[in-house]
Formats: structure tokens, sequence, C-alpha cells
């Protein structure tokens, strides 16, 4: 399976039960650099950050692009809102490790019915690129136990919304989602099976 293609058969809800095991951080930098082509390359943390007040037993890592590319220029108020929604997120779910692969950012990948990633060649670059579509804000994540046990991978959605702390709050209604591509559900949140 190369990539991290996502069929709609691995969607993962708390409902359909907790995996037992999943893959580790390391694992998942080689996968990441593998579909970026540097594959000899070692990733690393951009930043680590561990748990808050509120949460002390979850910590966030930042695999990539820091707070996101969306709505803005990067600020600590959006560094420190995506942490916390996260952070809530994470405990919904039981969860202790939580790793940003991007931060705020409104594009998706865009999939063929049979879960294959959408790909094409820049004739620009030359390069092999991802097909994307236009998305409500988002974050890519990571989630599980610890970081040598990452079980899912998600987009956790939110609302720009100067009425609340940090400017932003997660969706908590799937009616506050503004763009919902066919083949998806127009859902707060939504987790796949690593």
């Amino acid at each position: 399976m190369p990539g991290f293609e996502i069929p709609t058969t691995r969607v993962w809800t708390p409902e359909k039960g907790y995996p037992a095991r999943g893959v580790t951080v390391e694992k998942l930098f080689e996968r990441l650099q593998r579909k970026r082509g540097k594959a000899e390359e070692d990733m690393e943390f951009q930043w680590q950050s561990a748990g808050s007040p509120d949460f002390p037993n979850i910590a966030i890592y930042w695999a990539e692009n820091w707070a996101g590319k969306c709505g803005g220029d990067l600020t600590m108020n959006r560094v420190d809102g995506t942490e916390k929604i996260l952070r809530e997120e994470a405990n919904r779910l039981g969860f202790n490790a939580v790793v940003i692969r991007s931060g705020v950012h409104n594009e998706t990948n865009q999939y063929a019915e049979d879960g294959t990633l959408l790909t094409y060649i820049d004739p620009r670059t030359g390069k092999k690129r991802n097909l994307t579509a236009e998305d409500d804000p988002h974050v890519t994540v990571y989630m599980g136990y610890d970081l040598d046990n990452l079980v899912v991978q998600g987009h956790v959605y939110i609302v720009w919304d100067r009425k609340v702390s940090h400017d932003m709050r997660i969706v908590k209604d799937a009616s506050d989602r503004k763009i919902v591509q066919p083949w998806r559900q127009p859902v707060a949140s939504e987790y796949w099976y690593l």
C-alpha cells in the first residue's frame, strides 16, 4: 500500500473499538519521507509540546507545517489554539499522543472509489503530486497511546471564531461544515485506521 491511502473501509470511530496496536512514529516518518521521495533523509519533530495544565498526560508533536497555511500568518495564538483543540479531542477519544502532520489547511487529497490516492505529474516540476480539492479548515493528525503506538490518522475540523479563545474552535456539529466533497460524509472529525 503506497503512501497514505484512505480506503473508506478503513474508517475508524470509537464505536468500532480501539485498536490494540498501531505503528511507531519512526515507521510513520519512514512512510512520510518515502512518499516525499526523501527516504534517505531523517525526519525530526519541529516542535514538541508536553502536557498542559488541563491535560498533563497528552503530548503534542509537530511533524511539519507548524500552524498551517490557511487564514493568515503563523502566530503563537494559532499554535496554542491548535494544540488546545487537539488536546481536547485526544482526551475525548482516550489518546495520549498527537502527531500533527499538517497544521490548519483547507485542501484535502482526492481518492478513487477503491481508496486509491489520485495523483498527477506537475508539468512545471516533473514531480508527482497528490490531486487535491478544497476543504474546510482542518488539522491532519495521527493519534495513539504513545509515540510507539499510533493507531489512527484523521482530520480535525475547525471554525474561525473571534468569540472564543485563540479565535478558533473545533467543529462540534457537522452543520458547521461548509465544504463537503461528494465522497465524504459531513462530519465534525474523521479518522482512519493506520
